[in-house]
């Protein structure tokens, strides 16, 4: 379960045509289960923007209700560039904990220049010649590619984790109008097959990521946005 929650704890980004622009969010997580929709834990993301430089970071845990049947929490850290529109990632870290214990701790430093990123257990990964991202700069790219080729409708990236490289795609699948706060959002629908993920970006503010859709087997995962900082 607590790779099909938190597996796209790292979708959350703002861009402007010419620079990434700060931002802090905060979001409910959801699972539909057969007691119904549950909200089960909450996450904050952060990008912190100092010139070209930025840091991008994710927290989130299952809410205290849940701590004695499920105790989960997981922090990411992307670090990198934005240079002339595109995202320049050098360093991404993961700690995960499931009930005190930790069950997944690594990082990963990328050359990109040099077409290879080597990870903390001394896996070195070759890529080909290009832009490669990291499982949470890899939305930092697509926010930036949807405001500077307005005209495309398919993106690809080479995404680096702890097991290697691969490459996703993302498809534009129509608009749709979302409900936060009671306030209706005209959103850009993304789809990425290979994850079974489905995002809903505000297309009036910078493609501010305001609804987020995954599916693990039968069991559907959902985040929304309650508030957030510019």
């Amino acid at each position: 379960m607590n790779k099909a929650i938190f597996l796209f704890l790292g979708l959350l980004f703002s861009a402007q045509s010419l620079s990434i622009t700060p931002y802090k969010g905060n979001y409910e997580l959801y699972a539909e289960t057969v007691m119904g929709n549950l909200n089960i834990g909450t996450a904050i993301l952060h990008l912190e923007v100092n010139d070209n430089q930025f840091e991008f970071t994710t927290q989130a845990s299952t809410a205290s209700v849940w701590k004695a049947l499920y105790d989960f929490s997981r922090s990411e850290k992307s670090i990198g560039n934005e240079i002339d529109g595109q995202i320049i990632n050098t360093y991404f870290s993961v700690v995960e904990k499931m009930k005190g214990e930790v069950k997944k701790n690594y990082e990963i430093t990328i050359e990109t220049d040099k077409n290879y990123a080597v990870s903390s257990s001394g896996d070195e990964f070759e890529i080909k010649p290009g832009l490669l991202v990291d499982t949470l700069s890899v939305y930092l790219a697509l926010s930036n590619d949807m405001v500077n080729k307005p005209n495309e409708s398919e993106f690809t990236y080479q995404v680096v984790d702890e097991v290697g490289v691969k490459y996703l795609q993302f498809k534009l699948d129509g608009s749709e109008k979302i409900l936060i706060n009671e306030r209706e959002i005209e959103t850009a629908r993304v789809i990425c097959d290979e994850l079974q993920l489905t995002l809903n970006l505000s297309v009036k503010d910078n493609f501010q990521p305001i609804k987020i859709h995954k599916m693990n087997g039968k069991t559907a995962f959902t985040m929304t946005l309650i508030g957030f900082e510019t």
